[in-house]
């Protein structure tokens, strides 16, 4: 089996304190054939200590450059990031993307007119129905505005914020907005990710949903990555098990891989 794990953070990230080349240990006595580091980016955000969340690429680029060096023998390392992408954050990131060259970029949906998801502000006055048709009416314009990116990180997490008058969704009410966000994806060539998080924050299930996967193939795509959404190296390529067994389920044999940004399907057996 070719195992990977591609969305991977450490100490570079605000929400970690891992130190980056346990990580990288980490995954290579797990037998991982490849990983990507996908440390935290957000910009324009209200109600947040913007020090911990101002990624300095410089040293972080350095840093995951040396150490591919360092473990070339043992392990791919890729190059990666996550970026919280907003409408009117197109121009700023974009040219983020453009001037440090990665292999592989992850654009994600954490926040709505400025304010993070996980905050509960957003929450407030609203009903299930109202804020997850808000999260993915601001997911389908983030991705109708963005175009350098590889693949739309956790679609559907929304679930996990807001406690339990939130955490269900009825996926009918939501259809054909999804179904848009999954052609918007395909036409311009871009992918998801099957993250394995959601067993870790107790909603036994990946992000996206399986149903929502299933669509994804049945439109088409064709760009899957997976990834654990690690923190610390204890949860490196946690339940990606199961995100191979779901993409048997599915009769997928492949993942996708990245390098300078460009795709390589590699056969999962």
């Amino acid at each position: 089996m070719y195992k990977v794990d591609y969305h991977i953070h450490t100490e570079f990230s605000g929400d970690s304190k891992e130190n980056i080349e346990s990580m990288i240990e980490r995954a290579i006595e797990l037998g991982l054939a490849e990983i990507a580091i996908t440390d935290h980016l957000e910009y324009d955000l209200l109600y947040i200590d913007w020090d911990k969340w101002t990624l300095n690429l410089d040293i972080y680029k350095a840093k995951i450059l040396s150490l591919k060096k360092k473990y070339k023998d043992k392990i791919v390392i890729r190059f990666g990031i996550e970026i919280g992408v907003q409408p009117q954050t197109k121009d700023y990131l974009e040219a983020i993307v453009d001037k440090y060259d990665f292999d592989f970029v992850i654009a994600s949906n954490h926040s709505i007119d400025k304010i993070d998801l996980a905050s509960g502000i957003l929450h407030e006055g609203r009903t299930r129905y109202e804020i997850q048709n808000l999260y993915f009416e601001t997911v389908l314009k983030n991705i109708e505005t963005y175009d350098k990116f590889n693949v739309f990180g956790h679609l559907d997490y929304v679930t996990r914020y807001g406690g339990s008058k939130f955490d269900e969704m009825d996926l009918e009410e939501h259809r054909d907005i999804i179904i848009k966000i999954l052609e918007t994806l395909i036409s311009k060539g871009k992918g998801l990710e099957i993250n394995t998080s959601g067993y870790r924050y107790g909603e036994n299930r990946v992000y996206p949903r399986v149903e929502i996967l299933k669509k994804y193939f049945e439109l088409g795509g064709k760009i899957i990555t997976i990834g654990s959404d690690a923190h610390v190296k204890e949860d490196v390529f946690k339940d990606l098990d199961r995100a191979y067994e779901i993409l048997n389920e599915l009769g997928i044999n492949y993942i996708t891989t990245f390098d300078k940004m460009k795709p390589i399907l590699k056969k999962i057996n």
